[in-house]
Formats: C-alpha cells, sequence, structure tokens
C-alpha cells in the first residue's frame, strides 16, 4: 500500500518513532508497465555512490515495501528498490530469468541515470522472492555483489536450474524454518526444509562462500535469525556497515570460504565470530524476546533486569523485530543510567566500555 499520508505527518511519526533518518518512497513503471518502489534518503548527495539493495517479493505479492527491505534506505548510504512480478503466460518470475530477469536490469540501468550507484546489486527475498534472486544471481553473477535468499518452495538443484560456478565468490546467506517443511506446489519432489538442505550441500560441495541456518519452532516465516544472516551477508558483500550506517555486525564464524571473497571489512573490529552466544539458541531466542515484549509493554523492567537481560540477548538480535520499540526505550534508558553510574563512580575504563558496546551493540550509543 502506498503512504497516503502528507510529507510533514511521515516525518512527525518517524521521529516520535525514533527513527535514524527518513526514507522517501516513489513509484517509476518497468518493462511489463508494472510498479517497482523505490526508496531513498531524504536527501541526495549527487556526489556520493549509493549502494542498491533489492527487496523481491514472494508469490502473488508486489513490490511494495521491498520485502521488509525499504527501512534500509534510512541508514543514508543505500537505496532499495522493490519490483513488482507477475506472471503472464511467461516461465514464473522464480525462475530468476526472461522478462523478469530483463526488467530487474533494466531498471538497475534507468536508475543510474538518476543516483551515483556502486556496480553490483545487493539481493534479498523470502519464499518466492528467495527463487528468483538466487537464481538470478547463477545466471548473472556480475550484477550481483551478495544474496540472502530464505525459505525457498524451489531451489536450483534436480533439473530446477543450475549452479554456476561463476557465483562462488559472492556470498550467500541461506535459511528456512525447521518446520517449513511442506511442498510449495503438489507435484514438488520435495519440501521447503528437504530442499533447503539439498540445496545448501550442494553449494558446499562446490566451495561456495556462504552461511547456511534453520530455525528451531519456525514455519513459513522470516525469522529474527535471517535477517541477522542478511546483515552480515550484506557486511561481507559491500564492506558497508551491516547493522547501520556507522554500526557493523558480528560476523560468524558458520561462514565457509570467506577467504574466496574480497575482504570488505568496514572495520578491523569486526573480527570473525559467533554471531549469538553458544549459550542462546534460535529457539531460546524466538521465546524469550515476544514475552520480554510484551512485558515492557505493560510495565517499566528494573535496569538491572534490563542490563542482565541485554547481556544474554544484545539488542541486535531483536531490535528489528515487530513490537520491540517499548523494550528498545527501555534498554536505551536503562544502559545510559548505567553508563553514567560508572563515570559517576570513576570506572569507566577501558574493560567496562568494551563491556558496554557489545551489550548495547543495536542501540547506537556511543561509547565516550
Amino acid at each position: 500500500m502506498r503512504f497516503a499520508i502528507g510529507r510533514t505527518l511521515a516525518i512527525v511519526i518517524l521521529i516520535l518513532c525514533g527513527a535514524s533518518g527518513f526514507a522517501a518512497e516513489s513509484v517509476i513503471k518497468d518493462k511489463q508497465d508494472m510498479d517497482c518502489y523505490v526508496y531513498t534518503p531524504d536527501v541526495i548527495d549527487p556526489a556520493k555512490t549509493y549502494q542498491l539493495v533489492v527487496g523481491v517479493h514472494g508469490a502473488g505479492g508486489k513490490g511494495n515495501g521491498a520485502a521488509g527491505m525499504k527501512d534500509w534506505a534510512k541508514r543514508g548510504d543505500v537505496i532499495v528498490i522493490g519490483p513488482s512480478f507477475e506472471t503472464k503466460g511467461e516461465r514464473p518470475y522464480q525462475n530468476g530469468d526472461g522478462i523478469h530477469a530483463e526488467k530487474l536490469m533494466a531498471l538497475f540501468e534507468t536508475l543510474k541515470k538518476s543516483y551515483k550507484l556502486h556496480d553490483q546489486m545487493f539481493l534479498h527475498g523470502f519464499s518466492g522472492g528467495c527463487q528468483f534472486t538466487h537464481r538470478f544471481t547463477m545466471l548473472h553473477p556480475k550484477l550481483v555483489c551478495g544474496v540472502s535468499a530464505h525459505s525457498g518452495g524451489t531451489w536450483a538443484t534436480d533439473n530446477y536450474g543450475e549452479i554456476s560456478a561463476a557465483a562462488k565468490k559472492i556470498p550467500f546467506a541461506i535459511s528456512c524454518g525447521e518446520k517449513d517443511t511442506g511442498k510449495s506446489f503438489p507435484e514438488a519432489p520435495f519440501g521447503r526444509l528437504e530442499w533447503y538442505g539439498r540445496f545448501q550441500k550442494d553449494i558446499d560441495q562446490k566451495g561456495f562462500c556462504y552461511i547456511g541456518g534453520t530455525w528451531p519452532d519456525v514455519g513459513h516465516s522470516i525469522s529474527s535469525g535471517a535477517w541477522n544472516l542478511a546483515k552480515q551477508c550484506f557486511q561481507l558483500a559491500t564492506g558497508l556497515p551491516g547493522e547501520s550506517a556507522t554500526e557493523p555486525v558480528v560476523i560468524s564464524d558458520a561462514w565457509k570460504n570467506l577467504n574466496q571473497i574480497p575482504n570488505k571489512s568496514p572495520s578491523s573490529k569486526t573480527t570473525t565470530k559467533p554471531a549469538t552466544s553458544p549459550k542462546v539458541t534460535q529457539a531460546e531466542l524466538d521465546k524469550v524476546v515476544p514475552a520480554a515484549f510484551k512485558k515492557a509493554d505493560a510495565e517499566k523492567i528494573p535496569n538491572d533486569s534490563l542490563i542482565t537481560f541485554m547481556k544474554k540477548y544484545p539488542p541486535s538480535l531483536w531490535k528489528d523485530q515487530p513490537g520491540s520499540a517499548k523494550l528498545l526505550e527501555q534498554c536505551k534508558s536503562a544502559a545510559i543510567a548505567w553508563q553514567t553510574a560508572a563515570k559517576e563512580k570513576n570506572m569507566w575504563n577501558d574493560a567496562l566500555k568494551h563491556q558496554f558496546s557489545q551489550f548495547t551493540a543495536g542501540l547506537e550509543l556511543k561509547v565516550e
């Protein structure tokens, strides 16, 4: 749905929501006269080179929202597009070829006339969008810097596409929910989870640069774990911080063949180590965090409890989930109070600064 509110009101709402920047929306037409939604920083610097991020919707969807990626434009260093795909007698758009691939490439060229863009796109998709993004990349690897593809109904194996060796140096972040076992169509040879496993095994054997994950208790929906992998992939693919325009994410040691891709790390501090504590499973995170959201909505949680919570579940792991606003607000307040107390007691040393930066990851607080 296109925004129906006025620009001034939209800015007020963004400020009240604590957004770090603004994203403007516009719509352009593609080769099939379908809507492509374009999300840009509120102010464009003509001298700046922007990274194009493409969010591809699932089957039956449209480009509005760019598959959950539109808010990335608020970072100020990316331009996000949400193309719309519809199969009209030709091969399904999920195949990532034909008119569907042609119009994405044409949109890329069109946008280059209005904005200064890097030469390669970062692609993200879930379900049908997953199918398009990974297959398009196999066919056009020179146009893609990184792929975030999750819970595809089919993958490029078993005569449903080909895995191209030319794409093996592109970072792939792939995943599927462990309860997402159904078939995307009755004649499909495999369910989603099984087919994900076949693709993961195939690219592993072929030496691709990738990270793969399955999420306990998750069905056909995108999880916080998948979003975390998307951010890691973006950071590795572009050299831009994955969390925001200024805050790198931690790169998991589960990535395979990282030595094959150029080192584009935005910070020497971005070391290769687990993205979450080994004591925290995704299943635990998916259960504990919604309960914390509910508690924060209902009452003021003591600061000590919030600090303890953040030390085990840093905000970077859950801040983008729906319903996080109240908990983020309380965590930020507790973190500032903790920092202030440490300074007042003359304890604000390097060790505490490091500890503070770890458990406040995602809050965008300065360590001064």
